[in-house]
This record gives C-alpha cells, structure tokens and sequence, in this order.
C-alpha cells in the first residue's frame, strides 16, 4: 500500500483545517496518475493539431518551468544545499514527492551514476507518462524529451545555470528510461 497524503484548505477563510493521510493501492494510484497523465497528453494533441504537436508541448513544458520561481522561494525549506548535478536531482527528487506522492517508488528509480558533475536515474518501472503514451498510441521518443528537459532544466538551474537535464535512453524501445543531471562546463 502507498499512502497519499491531502492537504484540506478551507474555503471561506483559507484556513488549513487539517490534513488526511489516506490508504492508497498501488495499482489505484497507478490509475489515477495514468489516467491525469492521458487526459493532460490528450489535451496537448488536441492543441497540437491547431498549433502544432511539438509547440503544444513545449508551451506544457514551459508551465514545467514556471515553478522555478516557486523552487527559488522555498530553498531553504527544501534543505537542498550545493549547486552540483547532486543538488540538482535532488530538487527534482523533491518536487516529484511533493507533487506526485508514490510517483517515484513505483517507477523503481535508482541511480547508476551520483557525482557532483553527472547523476543518472534510471527507471525500470511503471511510468504514468509512458503508460499514457501507449494509452493514446503517442511515441514516448517524440513526446517525453521536451518537458522532461525543456520543463526541468530551468527548474535545477535555479541552483546554477550551467546545469541541464536531459534524458539517455527511452523506452519501449530501450529496457529502461535515464533522467540525467548534468553540470556544463
């Protein structure tokens, strides 16, 4: 079981009235990420068609990008120290749980390479993106690059601006997807 933890803010007077920890499935919670994920690519493609896919996404990623301001305003809170590629999958790490809680644990994440110059994530499990990408018969390949690197580069740049993000392999067609963190010379 996962759990899922909500945030309950009142209405009239936007007092926070408490918060509820509740008892998620895995597979539930796969759905329901799944599901958003389709929904929101589904969306994308319907504006592709109007304005183009690839600019469809890249406005999608560039809303991606906004919460840098957001990541800059909360730092400190975040306990993210350092300004290296390690610091800079750590916000990553940071927003994935904050905005997709169990989102990490089930795509089995794990890091094949951790120096303060690179940081490799390699994901081998289920993936909302890639499971609404099959849903919708969308290439994972043509869509994933963009709001992965062009949604999250400017996010870690908030800690310096020589770093970028940028994925390595991608599946179906390779047996895992790599986020990688770098810091450019």
């Amino acid at each position: 079981m996962a759990f899922l933890f909500i945030r309950m803010e009142g209405f009239s007077n936007n007092q926070k009235t408490g918060g509820v920890k509740m008892e998620v499935s895995k597979d539930t919670l796969k759905k329901i990420y799944t599901t958003g994920f389709a929904g929101l690519m589904a969306y994308m493609m319907a504006v592709g068609e109007k304005i183009g896919r690839e600019e469809a996404i890249r406005i999608h990623a560039r809303l991606h990008a906004g919460m840098a301001e957001m990541i800059r305003q909360n730092l400190s809170k975040l306990g993210i120290t350092g300004d290296d590629a390690r610091a800079g999958m750590a916000v990553i790490d940071a927003i994935m749980e904050e905005h997709y809680p169990g989102f990490s644990e089930l795509m089995e994440r794990e890091r094949t390479e951790d120096t303060p110059k690179r940081v490799v994530s390699r994901h081998k499990g289920w993936c909302a993106t890639l499971a609404a990408c099959q849903m919708l018969g969308i290439s994972p390949k043509e869509f994933c690059p963009i709001p992965h690197e062009e949604g999250l580069t400017p996010i870690v740049q908030v800690l310096n601006p020589k770093l970028q993000v940028r994925l390595g392999k991608i599946r179906p067609k390779d047996e895992y997807c790599e986020l990688i963190v770098e810091l450019k010379d």
